[in-house]
């Protein structure tokens, strides 16, 4: 009981630091489309407002209304099939978790890849979509299958699916943004600075090196975050399920899982994945979107 009260604990905090990150998120991007509008319309503040604003709250509210057809694109998922025999159960097991957690049956989609893996995305639980992959319906025994579901449910009921769709989404733009702003001063941008005074070259110089670094921030931003939620998601998911034992026997299989065929999809949606597919990474390694894999183990084993 102890526990639950912990990780129910965990749970609000988490919502509470979902409106925190949404925010930063979208000042940091903000901020990066101003830069762009100082460095490019030779230091006018004026401009680079009229610029920034409304490129910013439009990007943000374009992304958010397409997130989830452009997520499952990006993974080339289709939604199961309930005339397929694994599909069907597949549909009921998620029915089931979802009454189980309180929450609306989501949609629920197949990639066709080897890979034993499942993500989940929505902007919120009312068009919430579980997908798994047709790895994981072969290779996994309904015990482990279930404790797939019950991890990809928590991420619903916890708010992950609106934070990580939205954010993988600013973190690219942002990666792209600071990609014009160094071909902008490669193609001469820089010598605009020329003849302004001290004040006004100061400014460009702080634009340029937050458009340098705000690529690096928002991405160690999110793995970070990514990381911690990888965990609550498994504690929540293993209670969902009344069986960590189950989570965990899946996550030794697809940790000893190496198919020969390429991973599906774009590698964009990589940290939506109950396991990133597209590359091996090291433990405690700063960039991986996941946390290590006997840890999430070893801890599950533990509750």
């Amino acid at each position: 009981m102890e526990k639950k009260l912990l990780v129910e604990d965990h749970i609000r905090r988490n919502k509470r630091l979902t409106v925190v990150i949404c925010t930063f998120m979208a000042l940091l991007f903000f901020g990066i489309v101003f830069a762009v509008g100082y460095i490019l319309f030779s230091g006018n503040l004026f401009i680079a407002l009229a610029f920034g604003v409304p490129i910013a709250i439009g990007y943000v509210a374009v992304t958010y209304s397409i997130s989830v057809p452009t997520v499952l694109a990006a993974a080339k998922a289709r939604p199961a099939n309930p005339n397929n025999r694994e599909e069907k159960l597949l549909i009921n097991r998620v029915e089931e978790i979802s009454i189980a957690a309180g929450l609306p049956m989501p949609k629920v989609y197949v990639q066709d890849s080897e890979y034993i893996n499942a993500f989940a995305t929505g902007k919120k639980p009312q068009d919430a979509v579980v997908c798994v992959t047709t790895g994981a319906l072969h290779k996994l025994n309904q015990e482990e299958l279930e404790g797939v579901i019950a991890h990809e449910m928590s991420h619903i009921k916890n708010n992950d699916i609106l934070i990580a769709t939205v954010t993988i989404a600013v973190v690219g733009a942002i990666a792209l943004i600071s990609e014009i702003v160094f071909w902008s001063l490669f193609w001469g941008g820089a010598g605009r600075s020329r003849g302004r005074n001290d004040g006004s070259a100061i400014i460009l110089v702080i634009a340029i090196l937050f458009a340098i670094l705000a690529p690096l921030f928002s991405r160690l931003t999110y793995l970070a975050i990514s990381r911690k939620r990888e965990y609550l998601a498994d504690s929540s998911g293993a209670y969902l399920s009344r069986n960590p034992e189950g989570l965990a026997k899946a996550l030794e299989k697809i940790k000893a899982d190496h198919p020969k065929e390429k991973p599906k999809g774009s590698k964009t949606v990589a940290p939506l994945y109950i396991s990133n597919p597209f590359k091996s990474q090291s433990v405690g390694s700063l960039w991986s979107t996941h946390p290590p894999v006997d840890e999430r183990i070893k801890r599950l084993r533990s509750m």
